[in-house]
């Protein structure tokens, strides 16, 4: 028998009734019964829609509490990219990832340093023409359940690689093994999150038995502690080590973009996902080699856990991309 977790949840005292939330649901999960809304667990992909439209504030992101860390002797946040694009007149990415170190965390991996490895990985799958074409990114956790609940055949179609968090997360907890000889139990590794799909990805994941990830944080939840953290760093420590290919993964466009190949399409706002699928089923993108799909509008950026309106954050990224080289992390770079 299935069992489901869901971030997305609903306050039945909260709700009113009002329909909102169905009309648009991308799946047809929700339900009003008895004048309340119902969400069908086995239809819900975690994209957050609902939370966007409820005027009533009925429907909430669940995540992990802050006070997680407390559990593990070295913690380590693993921000996504999007995290850069909440701050006003950023110009350096370091002083982030030292204010994360001033609110609590021993280490800091940037998951958009993964993103870069996973870009390298996605180049060579495509040239090696592994996977059936149009490949689709795997990146977005709400993007693999709807193709998984209402485009199975598409499956194919998904590129085989794991999404840049779980990948952050392998790499940081090895290396915190490594540079502090603690057991990996020790080792808590949490990701800083822009949307309620990650947390479903991570407490109950699609294709692997447990996530690398010990807890999932709202952006929103940080935001405050991280800010006033920022305005009091005195010395910044130089720990970033990614470039424009991956903090580009923040946005729409930003990681086909990566591949170097002109035949790709990036998509995003789940309603124009589903038309994407739809065209990709009735096979009229056989010119199309990469499609990029992300349910959040303007990409991770959009995502419900967020504070900042995304194509406002979408335009602070490409700021904060011309101040970066193009990468800085390959594949080869990778010990064995």
């Amino acid at each position: 028998m299935n069992t489901y977790f869901h971030s997305v949840t609903l306050d039945t005292e909260k709700c009113k009734g009002c329909v909102n939330c169905i009309k648009s649901c991308p799946t047809e999960a929700i339900r009003v019964r008895n004048g309340k809304a119902y969400i069908i667990s086995e239809r819900c992909i975690d994209c957050g829609e609902c939370i966007k439209v409820c005027p009533n504030h009925a429907k909430k992101a669940s995540y992990d509490p802050l006070s997680l860390m407390d559990k593990f002797e070295y913690k380590i946040a693993l921000p996504a990219p999007a995290l850069y694009g909440q701050f006003n007149n950023l110009d350096d990415i370091d002083l982030v990832l030292n204010g994360l170190i001033a609110i609590g965390f021993d280490d800091v991996f940037e998951v958009s340093k993964a993103a870069e490895l996973i870009s390298d990985a996605t180049r060579r799958i495509m040239h090696e023409g592994l996977v059936k074409k149009p490949v689709i990114s795997s990146a977005c956790p709400a993007v693999n359940r709807i193709i998984r609940v209402r485009f199975p055949d598409l499956c194919d179609n998904v590129l085989p690689i794991q999404a840049p968090m779980e990948l952050a997360a392998a790499l940081a907890k090895k290396e915190a093994h490594k540079k502090t000889g603690l057991p990996m139990e020790k080792i808590g590794a949490f990701f800083i999150s822009p949307c309620a799909a990650k947390v479903t990805d991570v407490k109950k994941p699609i294709g692997r038995k447990k996530s690398k990830v010990d807890g999932v944080f709202a952006i929103s939840d940080m935001f405050p502690f991280l800010f006033n953290a920022m305005t009091k760093v005195d010395k910044i420590e130089p720990f970033s080590a990614s470039g424009i290919i991956g903090v580009g993964w923040a946005s729409s466009g930003g990681e086909s973009s990566a591949l170097l190949n002109e035949k790709y399409l990036a998509a995003d706002g789940i309603q124009n996902v589903i038309r994407v699928l739809e065209d990709i089923e009735d096979e009229s993108l056989s010119e199309i080699d990469f499609i990029e799909l992300n349910a959040c509008s303007g990409g991770c950026v959009g995502g419900v856990l967020t504070v900042e309106n995304p194509y406002v954050a979408k335009a602070r990224i490409q700021r904060l991309r011309k101040y970066l080289p193009v990468s800085l992390n390959h594949l080869s770079q990778i010990p064995d």
